[in-house]
C-alpha cells in the first residue's frame, strides 16, 4: 500500500502513515485519553518515576496538553493511531532534539493495555525513526528503558536498537532495584526498505 504523506482524518493530519498504524499530531480532543493514561499504574509502572509516582488531576494534564500544542522547537509529539478508524491508542515523541549533534531520544508507550503484543509500538517507532533520520536528518536516535519491561526491549531490538550501557541499580519499583538499559540506533542501521518517507518521495529523492 503507498504511503500517504499528509491526509486528513479524524480531526487531525496524518504526518506520516504505515500498514496498521499512522502518526499525527496531538489535538485538544486526546486529553481524555492521555488522563487516564498517566493515572494507570499498569501503564505508567513502565514509565518514568514522574509519571509512576505521580497523580495528575484534569487541570494538570490540560496544562501538558497545551504545552505540546504550543510546541517545543526540541520535541517533537505524535499521537499513534490505530488504522482503519484512526483511534488514538498511545503517545510517541523525540525529546531532547540536539540540532547540532543530530541526535534525540526516544519515548513511546501504548495506553490501550488490550493492544499490547500485537506489534503496534514496533511499527510506531519504525515510522518515527524514518521520520528522525529521513525528514529530520537525524544521526542517532537513543533511548532508555527498565530492565524489566522485555516487551519493550524485544520491540526496540525488533526495530534495530542495540544495548549500549545501564544505569546499573538505578530504579526502586515493586521493593528492588532494576538497571535502566541504554540502547541506540543509527541511521545507517536503519532499515531503509520499510521507509514509507522514501516510499512517497521517491521522485524527490531520485532527482
Amino acid at each position: 500500500m503507498a504511503a500517504k504523506w499528509v491526509c486528513v482524518v479524524a480531526k487531525r493530519p496524518v504526518v506520516i502513515e504505515g500498514e496498521k498504524v499512522a502518526l499525527g499530531p496531538v489535538v485538544e480532543e486526546d486529553l481524555d485519553k492521555f488522563w487516564f493514561w498517566v493515572n494507570d499504574k499498569t501503564v505508567t509502572q513502565y514509565l518514568s518515576d514522574r509519571l509512576f509516582l505521580g497523580v495528575y488531576t484534569r487541570r494538570m494534564e490540560e496544562k501538558w496538553i497545551r504545552s505540546v500544542l504550543e510546541g517545543d522547537r526540541n520535541t517533537l509529539t505524535f499521537v499513534i493511531l490505530l488504522k482503519p478508524r484512526y483511534e488514538v491508542i498511545g503517545v510517541i515523541s523525540l525529546d531532547k532534539v540536539n540540532w547540532i549533534n543530530r541526535n534525540a531520544e526516544l519515548g513511546v508507550f501504548i495506553g490501550s493495555k488490550d493492544l499490547w503484543g500485537q506489534g503496534l509500538g514496533s511499527e510506531a517507532i519504525m515510522l518515527l525513526l524514518d521520520y528522525a533520520f529521513n525528514v529530520l536528518g537525524l544521526v542517532k536516535v537513543y533511548l532508555r528503558v527498565i530492565e524489566y519491561n522485555r516487551r519493550a526491549i524485544r520491540a526496540y531490538v525488533k526495530v534495530g536498537f542495540k544495548e549500549v550501557g545501564r544505569l546499573r541499580k538505578h530504579i526502586f519499583r515493586g521493593g528492588k532495584f532494576w538497571d535502566v538499559i541504554i540502547m541506540e540506533i543509527y541511521s545507517d542501521e536503519f532499515d531503509q526498505k520499510k521507509s514509507k518517507i522514501r516510499e512517497k518521495c521517491s521522485d524527490l529523492l531520485h532527482k
